[in-house]
């Protein structure tokens, strides 16, 4: 099957990809395409496909997180069918024994649908306020209480539609459209979405060009990033399509363009995530400052910026920590020549008054050490080093100010302002002083409440983040560190960091959990302070478990194969041992891997953090090999 796999993908000579582990969709448009279990007219739910407007996971109203979502399955004389179904950036298709038919966008808001020999049917159940119309001029429109509209417009064929307005429910029943082929056999749709007054096109371009228009952005959007090991092409190119989908274009509160946690079910845009995806942008300098500074759009008068918008939501509740000083550094060693004064002058705006922000609103207590006053302000949401309570001083919090310090006095030096790169530097120096001499007990990092400063000490591995540090950090704190993070009892796996020391029930080892936000923040690091061997070895294998299971923001710890039972063991059921873990460690990729599409396994799916967090690594691990 592997070899069969390899050779299909590379008769093709292009990528493709399952959609029931990304979905079809787009950059800069808020609907995709995917499979899954969903009602039909007859009351069952069925797995079927969806079209699906993005949705907002984030936000009070339980109704604007609600899917609405139109599923739509091919049938046959008015049978549903079996179908498979395969997808490249640029188009999708589904294949049956009665014929097929293909799907791709004409740009960011309209859905094309052609095809002959069957017929597609969709289906969407309504709620209250919710509406269908036959527009009687061939066309057919939807209308959602939160997620816009939907106008269906047949280009060729025709559609019999059932809806009507239910007076009594205050709602149109549920919608019924089918769009058949015509005398030919042939049938084309064009379905248009918009958050009000959606109309037809005077005429539509052929399909063939919008589906080509797709495939070249995604091939100039897959041309941004630098390589990675060759054993994993096919995971790169899934992780950059799995990124250009989740790039929303202007809507609403988006204001410029942003890149989603997850599409279609995480819809808002973090302001920590995008500085992962910003540190890879080698080839195209204007995105990568722009997708680093995106959110700060809206940052308010003091400084802050919010933790996630979406086109209609913003939550400033708490906020995200200031990654960027990694980020900017990063760019700078690998970037820095493509960096001009125009691009440091945005950057240092946004940034000085966030690094201000952290230190003067953040610090109640005045002790010139920042705080958190949020349990998901870490990132690490929940971490324990809340867990006496907030506000908190903490060590990760000193280590990312510290490096945005550096990375300011660097900006302010290519601009000329020498004076005060000077002072930029001798802040990242005094937060680096606070964090060795305040917060290091001789063993570990601690994080303390800010005034009474009393200690919390935990065992996560979030006591570790100061590594980013690399040798700006003593030796004999590197060492020690590196001591700890070497050790299979606490948090060395060969796949990566695990969150918290080895656990055991009933003399077994539990599997821990390996997140990629500490392995970008962490492993570098660990390269740089010295311990390069180690470092590499995890990395290469978190790589290798993302190349296996897929990318995703965290990933349960391999289990090993149970060893072989005793012959002489006796158990209840008669086996003569125990059974072996169903899930099995990684190993060596064989050399066709790259080719092959992978198999299921992270905990979160392969959303566009993931993939920006996994190709962070696997091109830091090219870059040292």
């Amino acid at each position: 099957m592997r070899k069969k796999l390899k050779r299909q993908f590379e008769q093709r000579h292009k990528f493709m990809f399952d959609i029931n582990r990304v979905p079809f969709s787009r950059r800069l448009s808020y609907l995709s395409v995917d499979e899954r279990l969903a009602p039909t007219e007859s009351g069952a739910d069925r797995k079927q496909l969806a079209l699906i407007r993005q949705v907002r996971t984030y936000g009070t109203d339980p109704e604007a997180k609600r899917d609405r979502m139109l599923a739509f399955r091919p049938i046959f004389n008015q049978e549903s069918i079996p179908y498979r179904v395969d997808a490249d950036p640029g188009r999708m298709r589904v294949q049956t024994s009665y014929g097929s038919f293909e799907v791709c966008f004409d740009g960011a808001d309209v859905i094309r649908i052609r095809g002959q020999g069957l017929t597609v049917r969709f289906f969407t159940k309504m709620t209250t306020a919710e509406g269908a119309v036959d527009r009687l001029d061939g066309t057919y429109q939807i209308n959602y209480f939160m997620h816009g509209e939907y106008l269906f417009v047949p280009i060729k064929g025709k559609i019999d539609f059932e809806a009507e307005w239910i007076w009594e429910s205050r709602k149109s029943s549920d919608v019924l459209l089918d769009i058949e082929p015509d005398e030919s056999g042939y049938f084309e749709l064009a379905i248009h979405h918009a958050e009000h007054g959606a109309e037809r096109y005077e005429s539509y371009r052929p399909f063939e060009e919008c589906a080509k228009e797709s495939l070249d952005d995604y091939e100039n959007w897959y041309s941004m990033y630098p390589p990675v090991p060759s054993k994993y092409e096919y995971i790169k190119r899934l992780s950059v399509y799995a990124i250009w989908i989740c790039q929303i274009g202007p809507r609403g509160l988006i204001t410029e363009p942003a890149i989603l946690f997850n599409k279609p079910t995480e819809s808002s845009c973090f302001s920590w995530h995008q500085v992962y995806h910003a540190m890879i942008m080698h080839n195209d300098v204007d995105m990568a400052v722009q997708t680093l500074m995106n959110l700060f759009a809206y940052q308010d008068e003091f400084g802050e910026i919010a933790d996630l918008y979406d086109d209609k939501f913003n939550n400033i509740m708490a906020t995200k920590p200031p990654f960027h000083g990694y980020g900017l550094l990063y760019m700078l060693e690998r970037i820095g020549d493509s960096i001009t004064v125009e691009h440091c002058k945005h950057m240092y705006k946004g940034l000085s008054k966030w690094y201000e922000w952290w230190m003067t609103l953040r610090d109640t207590d005045n002790d010139g050490v920042p705080q958190y006053n949020h349990g998901c302000e870490s990132g690490n949401d929940f971490t324990d080093l809340m867990a006496k309570g907030v506000p908190t001083e903490a060590p990760d919090l000193i280590s990312y100010l510290a490096l945005l310090a550096e990375g300011l006095g660097k900006l302010a030096s290519r601009m000329g302002m020498e004076s005060e790169s000077a002072k930029w530097q001798g802040e990242s120096e005094r937060l680096i002083n606070v964090l060795v001499n305040e917060f290091w007990n001789g063993k570990k990092f601690i994080a303390r409440l800010s005034t009474t400063h009393e200690i919390i000490e935990s065992d996560e591995l979030e006591v570790y983040t100061p590594m980013m540090l690399g040798a700006r950090l003593p030796e004999h704190i590197v060492k020690a560190m590196a001591k700890d993070l070497a050790n299979p009892e606490l948090y060395y796996t060969p796949y990566g960091l695990r969150s918290r020391p080895k656990q055991y029930e009933n003399g077994q080892a539990l599997p821990g959990m390996i997140a990629g936000f500490a392995q970008v923040k962490i492993l570098p690091g660990l390269y740089y302070a010295g311990e390069k061997e180690l470092a590499r070895k995890m990395i290469a294998g978190f790589c290798d478990l993302g190349a296996e299971r897929m990318p995703s923001f965290m990933f349960r710890e391999p289990v090993p194969p149970a060893p072989p039972p005793s012959p002489n063991a006796g158990f209840p059921d008669g086996r003569g041992g125990p059974p072996a873990s169903r899930e099995q460690g990684p190993g060596t990729a064989p050399a066709d891997a790259p080719s092959e599409p992978p198999s299921r396994g992270g905990l979160m799916g392969l959303s566009a953090l993931a993939a920006a967090m996994w190709l962070d690594l696997a091109t830091f691990l090219e870059e040292i090999s």
